[in-house]
């Protein structure tokens, strides 16, 4: 299965096409978790679908969905698994007809599986990747101005962000993905949470900032550290892009770090 081309499909809008690739590759090996989550995105993917035919979603909301589903499919990708083939995990059984029909139990674990979509997506699949390297349109970031922030609480528990790397990859279609791998370390305290609210992208110098959709949601012990990677989902074009680090004892104050490419 060739990760570049799928990247293509879904940079180019044909994301019925790459889910279909995925879902026939994935149901032949032991990768269960992963094929799980594949098709959560594909629920996902579908809903959106049909709510954007009824239009019950606004602009903002259908981006949003759309986003997601993009950002989570392209960490998919990058995990796209290699190991031994075996039957699916939910193989159809035969039917009358020629039909396939499926067992109940996979009927209740598909619903099961889209209800924790949020849990799931979060709590497993991105916890620590890597970007991704294998795309002909990616390229390393820098910060010129630094690569990393320390906030201080009032009693003198300490969290410090160190952006390790960044890549910008273009998908074509006018959709590229930003990607930082970020270290989190805490002195004294209770810990601290590392998840994706702690940051948000902003372009060519706009209010409006963007969320990450990369699911990151991390507990990091007291005096310890943890890698993870935070990933936005951009259409269109911009000249220029800051990381904002939100400071997790005040949510008014947001620092910035510059993104040079």
């Amino acid at each position: 299965m060739d990760k570049v081309t799928l990247k293509e499909w879904v940079g180019d809008g044909k994301l019925e096409q790459a889910f279909t690739a995925m879902l026939d590759y994935g149901k032949s090996r032991k990768a269960v978790a992963w094929y799980n989550a594949l098709l959560i995105q594909y629920n996902q993917f579908k809903e959106l679908e049909q709510d954007e035919l009824e239009g019950v979603l606004s602009d903002d909301e259908e981006n949003l969905a759309r986003n997601r589903i993009l950002s989570a499919t392209l960490a998919l990708i990058d995990d796209l698994p290699a190991g031994e083939r075996t039957e699916a995990p939910y193989e159809p059984l035969a039917a009358k007809g020629g039909k396939a029909r499926w067992p109940l139990w996979a009927l209740v674990g598909a619903v099961a599986l889209i209800g924790l979509y949020f849990g799931y997506s979060r709590l497993d699949l991105a916890a620590a990747r890597s970007p991704s390297m294998e795309t002909g349109g990616a390229r390393a970031l820098h910060f010129p101005e630094g690569n990393s922030l320390t906030f201080i609480s009032a009693a003198g528990d300490e969290i410090k962000y160190s952006l390790l790397k960044g890549e910008l990859t273009d998908l074509g279609g006018g959709t590229r993905q930003v990607s930082f791998s970020i270290r989190c370390a805490t002195r004294d305290g209770y810990g601290a949470n590392f998840w994706d609210d702690s940051f948000r992208l902003e372009l060519d110098g706009g209010a409006d900032l963007l969320a990450p959709n990369s699911g990151l949601n991390e507990l990091v012990a007291k005096n310890s550290f943890k890698d993870g990677t935070v990933s936005f989902a951009v259409n269109g074009s911009f000249s220029n892009m800051k990381l904002v680090v939100i400071n997790p004892w005040n949510k008014e104050e947001m620092r910035k770090l510059a993104i040079g490419s």
